[in-house]
């Protein structure tokens, strides 16, 4: 591997790295999409990336009884030694393959979407699926800290078209029990128009 490929790499391992830490990692979808939309990486590079290359060393992480929160220290030359020799763990795959699954499957439908928009309007769209990420995965019965209007309105401007097409893949990433619909509703009730802007009319 070359250096500047080495320097390519990097910012995508530490990434994907979030997908294995031992928390709530649906979150990072859009962060980790942004990287792999930056990266240049095609979609098929990118899939051998995640699982010869990250999977083998992130997966220890959630099989422990109290993996990494934060962030993975990941080993380098093993990092490189997979990506220049390594193969798809298939038999691990199958066995843990699920633990990550749904959430790199969301991850590689928003790089698509984030490919080839300008640095301001993709950074603009990656906040919204942030916002509505962290509003639909968490407790809908509490107000988010987080997701809040004064956020949303920052995003105003992409954040219902982004929900449109990121409903599905929340819906995809919730777990059997977990109520999606209410995390959804929590969500519609979020990004719906403010009463001004609803009776605002025409000017």
């Amino acid at each position: 591997m070359t250096r500047d490929e080495l320097l390519r790499r990097r910012p995508v391992w530490e990434a994907m790295s979030d997908l294995f830490l031992d928390t709530e990692t649906r979150w990072n979808v859009p962060y980790v999409a942004r990287r792999c939309a930056e990266s240049g990486y095609d979609d098929e590079a990118l899939e051998r990336i995640f699982w010869a290359e990250v999977f083998p060393e992130g997966i220890e992480n959630l099989l422990q009884v109290a993996g990494d929160w934060a962030m993975l220290k990941l080993d380098e030359p093993a990092l490189i030694k997979r990506a220049n020799h390594g193969s798809i763990p298939w038999l691990a795959r199958r066995a843990h393959g699920w633990m990550v699954q749904d959430s790199w499957l969301a991850t590689r439908q928003v790089t698509a979407w984030l490919r080839g928009l300008p640095d301001d309007e993709r950074l603009l769209r990656v906040r919204a699926l942030d916002l509505l990420g962290r509003r639909f995965f968490e407790n809908p019965g509490v107000v988010s800290s987080m997701a809040t209007p004064e956020r949303v309105n920052e995003t105003r401007s992409v954040i219902r078209e982004e929900w449109a097409r990121y409903e599905p893949l929340c819906r995809a990433m919730a777990g059997k029990d977990e109520n999606a619909d209410a995390c959804a509703a929590a969500v519609n009730e979020l990004v719906a128009p403010s009463p001004c802007a609803a009776g605002r009319g025409p000017g």
